[in-house]
Parts: C-alpha cells; structure tokens; sequence
C-alpha cells in the first residue's frame, strides 16, 4: 500500500488498492469463519460459547437479513411471515 495522498494517484492505482484490501478483508472473513467451523467440529468450544460471543450477537441482523431474503427469494412473502410469526412465538 502507499502512503501518496489519493489526489496524486491514479484511477487505476486507487481500484487496485481497493482491490487489495478488499481480497485482504475477504481473506480475514474467511479464516474467522475457517477457525469457528475447526472449533466447533473438533469439540474445543461448544455451540452455545459461539452463541454468546460479541461477534455473534453483532451479526444476528445480518444473518436474519441473509436468512429472510433467501427465504423470500425460495418460498415467498407468506411462508416467511409463517416463519416468523411462529419463531416469536416460542419467546
């Protein structure tokens, strides 16, 4: 990476920044989640400690917000509010 202000670089010389640090962000994504799937799958941490971690609470709308539009996409509006009506339920 340089330290050239982003005025005096090219277009190009900024996609490929952006580039490289987007590939450098996906790479980490991928080795939390690669290391989450070992500890569950190798029994050093039990789901539930996954559950009440920081990262885990912090992504709950987003997990529900891939989950919901999948479901969206595949069954449509009623099976969804189905879904959804009978998950709060059970609270």
């Amino acid at each position: 990476m340089t330290t050239q202000p982003a005025a005096d670089r090219s277009e190009a010389e900024l996609r490929d920044e952006l580039a490289l640090v987007s590939a450098q962000l996906d790479s980490v994504r991928d080795q939390q989640v690669e290391e989450w799937v070992r500890l569950i799958r190798f029994g050093a941490v039990v789901p539930l400690a996954i559950e009440e971690s920081l990262s885990w609470k912090l992504t709950r709308g987003v997990r529900f917000a891939q989950t919901a539009g999948r479901v969206l996409r595949r069954d449509g509006a009623h099976t969804f509010v189905a879904i959804a009506r009978a998950r709060l339920a059970r609270r």
